[in-house]
């Protein structure tokens, strides 16, 4: 397994624009991929990734600007924002980290993979 830690797909606007809550209430009926997160990206200043053998991410662990955990996939509720790509471990930009710092964030985070 690989660790990496990004800011990639950190820049999320608080206000949703005019545009998007327009097309939010026309696919209300349209289930959400990742319903936990939606409401939170804006908190999110960094990510913490794991990938697994075949170079894909596995889980994730996005952070707020102080490093604490905003929300981690998946989960029953979400799928995950980074496994819910096609992107794999070349595609992302940032620093490794060793497994024990994503371990010691994931159990803060509170959250079981699914299997």
């Amino acid at each position: 397994m690989k660790y990496l830690r990004t800011t990639l797909a950190t820049d999320w606007d608080e206000e949703k624009s005019l545009s998007e809550r327009v097309l939010e209430t026309v696919l209300f009926f349209v289930p959400k991929a990742n319903p936990g997160y939606e409401n939170k990206m804006h908190l999110v200043k960094e990510w913490m990734v794991e990938f697994d053998e075949e170079n894909k991410p596995f889980r994730e662990i996005a952070l707020d600007n102080k490093g604490h955990p905003v929300f981690s996939g998946p989960s029953e509720e979400s799928y995950g924002f980074w496994l819910d790509t096609d992107m794999t471990y070349p595609d992302f930009e940032g620093s490794e980290v060793q497994s024990y710092e994503f371990e010691k964030l994931w159990v803060k985070s509170g959250v079981q993979v699914i299997t």
